[in-house]
């Protein structure tokens, strides 16, 4: 009896361990038993802002300008962050919102993030699931608006498991329920390098495929740039820059009728690209 008793914390110490180790193998067998990740905001989200000075376009003159090649950069720029911010102000809000809420399992194995939203006075109810499987997640967001629209599927994507690519599929809203961007994203979390591409998907419309490609690089000289392609024209405009020092470069052959780098400063200043 004694010899039991001296000998059971090490047995009871055996059996817990056997069951952090079974628990801990059941999770990684089965990862559906834990809630995926949500993939980063800035894989549907470009920032805008990481660009100088946009704020004050509006109020400049082509013409005078002393700084045209910035001001034609930015020009570009601010156009696509218009059309995409006011075409899907309302599920980037609630896919923003997703990263305050906690899932809940379903019986088929998904996770439910479900909460509410508010977007310009109305209250949208925002509806993410997400599904692991057998390379990585599947994710799809669903947004009633009471009175109008239920359960509207507004956009669909995928996510590996290390969370360093994906995709997302946007659904163009309620009226017209058909595919109308594909977003692309890679980042690298060690090298703090990542990359977002929107290509539109307009099938019947001379924009189709148009898209602009932004990236954020390791490279000492320009660690930024966008690519624009306008598919209407079959024109590409290439930006590059420098995030901490402002200055950079664009090159649009239509714009400037020719295949060369027009430069600025770190004032935006139209510079010689030799200096």
């Amino acid at each position: 009896m004694m010899h039991f008793i001296k000998i059971f914390p090490i047995l009871l110490a055996i059996v817990a361990v056997g069951l952090i180790v079974s628990c801990e193998d059941e999770n990684s067998l089965n990862p559906g038993n834990q809630a995926p990740t949500i993939p980063p905001q800035s894989s549907m989200i470009i920032n805008f802002d990481d660009f100088p000075d946009t704020s004050s376009l509006s109020k400049l003159d082509f013409s005078q300008l002393t700084n045209r090649n910035w001001g034609w950069a930015a020009h570009n720029i601010v156009f696509w962050n218009s059309v995409l911010t006011l075409t899907f102000a309302i599920p980037v809000a609630a896919f923003a919102e997703s990263f305050n809420h906690q899932p809940v399992k379903q019986p088929d194995g998904s996770w439910l993030w479900q909460y509410s939203v508010t977007q310009q006075e109305p209250i949208y109810t925002a509806k993410l699931y997400g599904k692991t499987v057998a390379e990585g997640v599947e994710w799809k967001m669903l947004i009633t608006k009471e009175g109008e629209y239920t359960d509207f599927e507004w956009f669909t994507g995928f996510s590996n498991l290390p969370l360093t690519e994906g995709t997302w599929t946007l659904n163009k809203d309620p009226n017209s329920p058909s595919p109308f961007l594909f977003i692309e994203w890679h980042r690298n979390v060690q090298e703090e390098t990542a990359n977002v591409k929107y290509s539109l998907i307009t099938p019947t419309s001379p924009a189709d495929s148009s898209f602009i490609f932004y990236g954020k690089t390791n490279e000492v000289l320009f660690n930024r740039f966008y690519q624009i392609y306008n598919a209407e024209n079959n024109n590409l405009i290439d930006i590059n820059w420098n995030y901490e020092q402002y200055f950079g470069r664009v090159k649009d052959a239509i714009y400037f009728e020719d295949e060369n780098w027009h430069c600025w400063d770190e004032k935006l200043d139209d510079q010689d690209c030799s200096e």
